[in-house]
C-alpha cells in the first residue's frame, strides 16, 4: 500500500504527538507513524511534573522556553479536552522541592539566585520555604525532623504523560491526520523531490519528514548520514497505594500523588545502556529519601515497581534541527517533552513548515555537538537529591 503526505512523522510519543497535533491544526496533510507498544514508552517512566524551576543555570535560553511552555499548558489542556473528549489531568499546581538539612536549603538557595541573576529583568519564579512555610502549604503532610523547608515555584505542575500523548493523538486525527500505530519505520531515504519511508507492508512518500522516534532517532537517521548524540537514561519508579487528593495537592519533586490518586516516586538518572532491568539498591535508596521526607509513607502499601528509558540528548538539552544536508528532514528528540509540550506545539510545526524557531529555541541544533563537542554545560534536569542541585 502507498500513501503520499505533505510530512510524515516518525515516532508517535508525546514529542511526536505534539508536532503532529500542531501541524494538522495548520491545515498540512500529516501522517503519524509510531511503532513503539504503551508500555514500554518513554512517557511510562515520566512522573508527569511539568517542572521549570531549579534547572539550568548557564542557559537562559532554556529557563525561558520552559516558563513559556507553562504559560501555554492551560489553553493546551482545555482546547485537546474539547477536540478529544480526554482529560489530561492538567493541573497548575505549582511545585516544591523539599530539602533535607539546611545545608542542602542554603546550596538551593544559592542556585535560585544564581538563575536569577542571569535572567534579563533580576526576577525568577521561585522563592525559598522555611519549615513552617512548607508546613503551611502542605499541612497534612507530617514531614519527617531532617526536612528544613524547600524551594517554591508556582510554574510548576503536573500533566498525566499518557493522558497527554493520547489526547494529543485523538486531537490529531479528529483534525485530518493519518496515525499508522503498531508500525515500524524500517528505511528512510531521499527520494525527488521528498523523502520514501517503508514501514511493514507500506511505503509512504512525504515532502518533509521528522524524526520524533525518540532513541530510535539514531538508527534512522544513520540512513540520512547523520549521528544524533541520544543515549538511553533509565528511570525507576516505585508506586504506593492511593491517598485522597487533599493530602498532596502541589507535588513534590521525586514524590507526586497521580492523576488517578497513587503515589510516585522516582528520582535516579541512570546511564545503563539498553538494560531496563530493575535495580534494588537504587530502588532502596529512592524509599529511603522519600521516607526521610515524608516518614507516613514507610507504611503505605507498595503497588508495584518499573523501569523506563528516557531520550537523554549528550548534554541533557533538546535537539532541534534539520538533519544537515536535508533541508526538508528534521530531528526532535528530548527528555523533556512533557514538561515542554505546550510550546512544542506551537513552534515545530511552523519550524517544519519553514518558518524559524523562536530564538529561545533555535539554539538547540546539532551544531553544539559539532566535532564531538559535548554540548551545553549545566543541567537541564532537576534532581530532588542533595547532591545535585545543578550546577
Amino acid at each position: 500500500m502507498n500513501a503520499s503526505f505533505d510530512v510524515v512523522i516518525v515516532g508517535g510519543g508525546v514529542t511526536g504527538a505534539a508536532v503532529g497535533y500542531g501541524l494538522a491544526k495548520r491545515g498540512v496533510k500529516t501522517c503519524l507513524v509510531d511503532a513503539v507498544p504503551t508500555f514500554s514508552r518513554a512517557s511510562r517512566a515520566n512522573m508527569g511534573l511539568i517542572w521549570c524551576q531549579s534547572k539550568a543555570l548557564g542557559c537562559p535560553q532554556f529557563v525561558r522556553w520552559g516558563f513559556a511552555s507553562s504559560r501555554a499548558y492551560g489553553n493546551l489542556a482545555a482546547e485537546l479536552k474539547e477536540l478529544s473528549g480526554i482529560d489530561t489531568g492538567y493541573a497548575p499546581t505549582g511545585g516544591i522541592i523539599p530539602c533535607l538539612g539546611e545545608a542542602e536549603l542554603e546550596a538551593r538557595a544559592q542556585f535560585i539566585e544564581k538563575l536569577r541573576a542571569e535572567t534579563e529583568d533580576g526576577t525568577y519564579p521561585a522563592s525559598v520555604l522555611s519549615r513552617k512555610e512548607l508546613e503551611g502549604m502542605l499541612p497534612k503532610v507530617p514531614f519527617g525532623p531532617d526536612v528544613s523547608g524547600g524551594i517554591w515555584s508556582d510554574m510548576d505542575g503536573y500533566v498525566d504523560p499518557l493522558h497527554l500523548m493520547f489526547a494529543f493523538r485523538k486531537s490529531f486525527v479528529r483534525l485530518g491526520g493519518t496515525l499508522f500505530a503498531g508500525e515500524r519505520v524500517s528505511e528512510v531515504k531521499p527520494s525527488g523531490k521528498g523523502y520514501t519511508l517503508v514501514c511493514g507492508g507500506r511505503t509512504l512518500e512525504c515532502g518533509k519528514v521528522v524524526l520524533a522516534a525518540g532513541l530510535g532517532v539514531r538508527k534512522l537517521a544513520a540512513q540520512l548520514g547523520t549521528d544524533i548524540p541520544v543515549f538511553p537514561n533509565k528511570s525507576q519508579v516505585m508506586l504506593l497505594e492511593r491517598i485522597p487528593a487533599d493530602v498532596l495537592p502541589i507535588p513534590l519533586l521525586g514524590i507526586a500523588r497521580t492523576f488517578g490518586g497513587t503515589v510516585m516516586i522516582g528520582a535516579a538518572h541512570e546511564n545503563m545502556g539498553m538494560d531496563r532491568r530493575l535495580t534494588p539498591e537504587v530502588l532502596a535508596a529512592n524509599a529511603q529519601w522519600a521516607v526521610r521526607v515524608w516518614p507516613e509513607l514507610e507504611r503505605k502499601r507498595i503497588l508495584r515497581f518499573w523501569t523506563g528509558l528516557r531520550v537523554w540528548p549528550k548534554d541533557a538539552y533538546p535537539i532541534y534541527d534539520r538533519i544537515p544536508g536535508h533541508e526538508n528532514a528534521f530531528v526532535f528528540a528530548m527528555h523533556s517533552a512533557v514538561s515542554l509540550a505546550a510550546i512544542l506545539e506551537q513552534a515545530l510545526p511552523d519550524y517544519v513548515m519553514g518558518k524559524p524557531l523562536p530564538p529561545d529555541g533555535a539554539i538547540f541544533g546539532l551544531s553544539r555537538f559539532a566535532g564531538g563537542g559535548s554540548g551545553f554545560q549545566g543541567s537541564a534536569a532537576s534532581s530532588p537529591h542533595a547532591e545535585a542541585p545543578n550546577k
